[in-house]
């Protein structure tokens, strides 16, 4: 059994120094390695002016679409939401092969409160852990407390650890090696 290499794919101006924090935290969640590749712009096309935001869907279709090799997670720095949805922190398909996450709504920044780098890459782990647990066929998890929970809010992020429940860690140690 041999777990994927994991791309990491800074988008616009995602900030490469956290990117490159986030490898080993995730390896260790994940026994997967990861690679950063160079940075790519945003596609225009996933814009919406009337929102001010960017589609996630629209953006996981084009590096669908690309030369990239997956699996991937795409990191961004813009605000992104999902038809149907005010915003998301990220979003993956069940199984998929790519994946995003932004880092806009977990900055405090965003909220005009001082910068906290700390909580910034605690916020980017537990998403970035939660979007590629659903690459590898993790569903939503009904604990409060596991990276898997649905986070329809901030502080459903900041409640949850960034560690898989007995239960999801199973089931990942089990997917994973099917692969």
């Amino acid at each position: 059994m041999m777990s994927p290499k994991i791309t990491l794919l800074p988008l616009g101006a995602a900030d490469l120094r956290l990117l490159e924090w986030l490898k080993e935290p995730l390896k260790e969640r994940l026994g997967c390695e990861f690679g950063i590749s160079s940075p790519l712009s945003l596609p225009k096309s996933a814009f919406s002016p009337q929102r001010s935001q960017y589609n996630s869907r629209i953006i996981l279709n084009w590096l669908r679409s690309d030369q990239f090799s997956p699996p991937l997670l795409a990191v961004a720095q813009v605000d992104l939401y999902s038809p149907g949805l005010n915003f998301v922190f990220g979003e993956a398909e069940l199984r998929g092969d790519v994946a995003i996450i932004s880092l806009a709504r977990l900055n405090p920044g965003f909220y005009h409160l001082s910068p906290d780098e700390l909580l910034l890459k605690e916020r980017a782990l537990k998403e970035a852990t939660h979007e590629l647990g659903h690459l590898f066929g993790l569903r939503h998890c009904p604990n409060a407390g596991c990276v898997m929970h649905f986070s329809n809010t901030l502080a459903d992020t900041d409640q949850k650890n960034s560690l898989f429940c007995d239960q999801c860690g199973r089931r990942l140690k089990a997917l994973l090696q099917k692969l």
